[in-house]
């Protein structure tokens, strides 16, 4: 019963035109998709693993297919598609950490906390020294609502690995989501020590200045960030926000300006704009 009904998810998953030949072979399909794939043609890609679903519905690799089908949905912003396709691969191989840990990566994606807390605790049952596990989980956690969960998870990485950056990075994380921006600056200041071109850090700590009106050393550091990433648009906002508070109104505005270039949604900045009108 179980295997038919995986049959019936993966015809209905490959439900769609297919410009490829159903004369093919399930092999030469497979090969198909990487030569798309090579050729960033992300579409003609997802067609061909389709299509090779569709001709052998039960063939035992189709676990690594779904793999590969779901994170080319992904890629294309598919993010429904691409979860059907990951849970239709965990259900020919559950246990396998790569699915899980891309179907977590995908709920956090999808802001679907709890759902990826579960998969990155299957993971952590499978390797309960999987540091990147515990950090993610601890970061899904914090924006569930979750502090304390998240503290347990970073302090249970410190247990084997005292030294890890991650771990403080998300400390960081938890004390600025708390306010604690005195604890915060002192986490970011040793991980910029050994880090000192990091540009996140960098825009990270500035936002850790800013909101304990300390104007002139988050200018500083968001100077920095910019000189070393100048491509990414929220530092921008941030040195906006930071010159807005100074008093230099059409500094901000320029600031403002070169973030919505870079591809900001203007949503995201409207109460920004509305002061700089």
């Amino acid at each position: 019963m179980k295997k038919s009904i995986f049959f019936v998810l993966i015809l209905t998953i490959c439900a769609v035109d297919c410009s490829i030949s159903s004369a093919q072979t399930y092999d030469e399909l497979i090969t198909r998709s990487f030569d798309y794939l090579e050729a960033d043609s992300l579409r003609e890609a997802e067609e061909a693993l389709r299509e090779a679903l569709r001709i052998e519905p039960g063939n035992p690799s189709n676990g690594m297919l779904l793999l590969n089908l779901g994170t080319i949905q992904r890629r294309q912003g598919k993010l429904k598609d691409a979860e059907d396709s990951y849970t239709i691969g965990l259900a020919f191989m559950p246990n396998n950490l790569t699915l899980l840990n891309n179907r977590a990566q995908l709920f956090a994606e999808m802001d679907k906390y709890p759902e990826a807390i579960n998969d990155y605790t299957e993971v952590i049952l499978q390797e309960p020294e999987n540091e990147n596990a515990y950090y993610e989980r601890a970061l899904c956690r914090l924006m569930n609502q979750d502090t304390l969960g998240a503290r347990l998870d970073l302090e249970q990485i410190d247990r084997f690995n005292p030294n890890s950056a991650k771990s403080r990075l998300g400390m960081a994380y938890v004390y600025k989501a708390q306010g604690l921006w005195r604890e915060a600056s002192e986490l970011y200041d040793a991980l910029i020590e050994r880090n000192p071109k990091n540009a996140s850090l960098l825009r990270e700590r500035a936002e850790v200045y800013y909101f304990s009106n300390r104007m002139g050393a988050a200018l500083d550091d968001i100077n920095k960030s910019i000189d070393f990433d100048p491509h990414e648009p929220y530092s921008y906002v941030l040195r906006a926000q930071i010159r807005y508070a100074k008093g230099d109104k059409e500094f901000a505005r320029r600031d403002l300006n070169r973030a919505l270039d870079l591809g900001l949604n203007r949503d995201e900045v409207s109460d920004l704009i509305e002061k700089l009108k």
